[in-house]
């Protein structure tokens, strides 16, 4: 089985960021038994997002999409993925939900419309919990880490 992993973010096209992430994730990922055949970074341009979508669903039998400095405003990371899969987004209430939380616990008050885009998932994906990341195999993931704001996503994609 292998992955690719795609960093996303333009700031990670600069001389001022890293893509440590991807690391961890490669040796998480090998320790499953899974080789890492592609590491590939790409800026904020649908277009280019889209187009490495669909050469990684190609070639990888597990693909992670993460963020470079987490979620933010102008993320397109789950249009693009829904796009190219040709699935529609559904609000998913427990996720919007968790969010709120996750902003009273800190003390935070949540804009009315930040739920609606990080509340979205791909039709057909599993919003899954901290138990059950990573630990589906042949599955496409979206990941981002536990202190995020981002959910995690994954679904079984159909044989070619």
């Amino acid at each position: 089985m292998n992955a690719e992993i795609i960093a996303i973010g333009s700031e990670l096209l600069t001389p001022f960021r890293q893509d440590t992430n991807s690391l961890f994730l490669t040796a998480q990922l090998n320790r499953l038994g899974v080789e890492v055949s592609f590491k590939t970074i790409v800026g904020d341009r649908r277009s280019d997002l889209i187009s490495v979508a669909r050469i990684a669903l190609s070639r990888a039998d597990v693909v992670i999409f993460m963020g470079g400095l987490g979620p933010t405003e102008d993320d397109l990371t789950r249009e693009c993925v829904a796009e190219t899969l040709g699935r529609p987004l559904k609000r998913h209430a427990r996720i919007v939900e968790d969010l709120r939380a996750r902003f009273a616990v800190r003390g935070w008050k949540m804009a009315e419309e930040q739920p609606s885009a990080k509340g979205d998932v791909i039709d057909g994906a599993d919003a899954l919990d901290k138990q059950t990341r990573l630990k589906r195999r042949g599955s496409f993931c979206i990941l981002d880490d536990q202190h995020g704001h981002a959910n995690h996503y994954s679904f079984a994609r159909a044989s070619a």
